[in-house]
């Protein structure tokens, strides 16, 4: 994995959507916003599926990840998913709570796009998870380096011993949606 810096990636991304608001470094943190226009329909049935261009948006930022692992995939079906639900078919099926007990290999880049609420949770027929178990389950398969991507409408608790703040994206679909948040981690050690 190549150890791109944070300016690295904000200019990846800025090269590659020159049309839209600018990413920043600021303080040694990824910062800005991204409005992701009127749609008001997902292109795909799923309910919850990720916002129209949200995983382009994120891969230019991460040209050097080849290992990527997509957790509550639902019907996403790019690179290795894990899901609670065998219907989508994902690489690794189970509760995400375990989720290191369950993957036995190490990603570079981790996208997880979890239920925002216990309406949500009830919609996909799951129960609702513990984010701050979560996301250390997240950092347990994290390669040295590598990258945890957390979109959600809360800010998840961590351990500064396993996971940094490095970024933090405000993310607005369209009128009439959640604003969310993408969250960037990064594992040091």
């Amino acid at each position: 994995m190549q150890n791109l810096t944070l300016n690295d990636r904000v200019d990846a991304y800025n090269e590659t959507f020159p049309s839209f608001p600018k990413l920043f470094v600021s303080n040694g943190w990824i910062v800005g916003t991204w409005l992701i226009g009127n749609y008001y329909r997902n292109r795909n049935e799923y309910y919850g599926c990720y916002p129209h261009s949200y995983l382009k948006r994120i891969k230019s930022m991460f040209p050097d990840c080849k290992k990527i692992l997509h957790v509550f995939s639902g019907s996403v079906k790019q690179e290795d998913t894990f899901d609670i639900n065998p219907k989508y078919k994902p690489t690794y099926i189970g509760d995400a709570h375990i989720l290191s007990t369950i993957v036995k290999k190490k990603y570079e880049l981790i996208l997880a796009d979890p239920p925002y609420s216990n309406e949500d949770a009830d919609h996909y027929g799951t129960p609702m998870i513990n984010r701050n178990v979560v996301v250390k389950e997240c950092s347990k398969i994290l390669e040295k380096g590598g990258s945890l991507v957390w979109l959600d409408q809360v800010f998840p608790m961590y351990l500064r011993k396993d996971l940094h703040l490095v970024g933090v994206i405000g993310l607005i679909r369209s009128t009439n949606h959640r604003v969310r948040t993408v969250f960037i981690f990064r594992k040091e050690n």
